[in-house]
């Protein structure tokens, strides 16, 4: 994961559920019956959609709502500035964000979005190449990966192409794209990767590795979860495989 990459203000994509704008802090709601963290500062709660809405009113303080999930249609309205479709993993307790149910984003203050490409080059006989991170590498050290580098082409797949040449020594003749992902999420620390999937077929597996990175090894798929793996890495594989084939 070469260079530095984009960095920008994360805005989460969601679903606005009701309109309206409200800045607030992050309350991690866990459990169904007591939604009040007891904070004096106006709320943001991000709670399970199937919890969405409230029986009772909510706690005094709260000014817009997270949902994991989408709520039903058929449940009434509640007229506060909520966005749904938002992962939980991607928000901290306490932290500031603003809640546009307009548009259907949710910013976090103080948190940077940054691109980043993963690719996974699969053989013939359907197992894929995943790399050991090196100890010179700036993060993740000694995890596995895919192919994988920060944002910084015009494209996501004009990227994911060069960095399989820079990691594995293998050209764009040498690859056939199979599918393409959404993306997926994943925070670390004050920042939120935005991870673009790719999924190629090899021709060659007689891969060259570069600093970055110490071993390779061809595997299974269900491997990913029986290892240690940058963040998401099983999540960006479910991107892939479940994406419709290019062409």
């Amino acid at each position: 994961m070469s260079g530095h990459g984009i960095h920008r203000p994360v805005t989460l994509p969601g679903l606005g559920v009701y309109r309206g704008r409200a800045t607030g802090v992050v309350h991690l709601v866990s459990d169904p019956l007591r939604w009040s963290s007891g904070r004096p500062a106006p709320e943001v709660l991000a709670l399970p959609a199937l919890w969405w809405p409230p029986k009772d009113r909510l706690p005094k303080g709260v000014v817009g709502v997270l949902l994991h999930g989408v709520p039903s249609e058929s449940r009434r309205v509640v007229r506060i500035p909520t966005v749904a479709r938002i992962d939980p993993d991607v928000l901290r307790e306490g932290e500031t964000v603003e809640v546009n149910g307009t548009l259907g984003r949710v910013g976090i203050e103080g948190v940077e979005e940054v691109g980043v490409v993963t690719s996974f080059l699969e053989r013939s006989d359907g197992r894929i190449l995943l790399l050991e991170r090196s100890s010179k590498v700036g993060s993740f050290q000694g995890h596995w990966a895919g192919v994988s580098g920060f944002l910084e082409a015009a494209s996501p797949l004009e990227q994911a192409f060069r960095e399989i040449l820079e990691e594995t020594g293998l050209t764009a003749n040498d690859v056939e794209l199979l599918t393409e992902g959404a993306p997926v999420l994943a925070r670390d620390g004050a920042r939120v990767f935005v991870v673009h999937p790719f999924r190629f077929r090899a021709h060659r597996t007689d891969v060259k590795l570069d600093w970055e990175h110490t071993r390779s090894e061809w595997v299974e798929p269900g491997e990913i979860r029986r290892r240690a793996t940058v963040p998401k890495l099983d999540r960006v594989w479910e991107s892939v495989a479940a994406a419709p084939p290019k062409g």
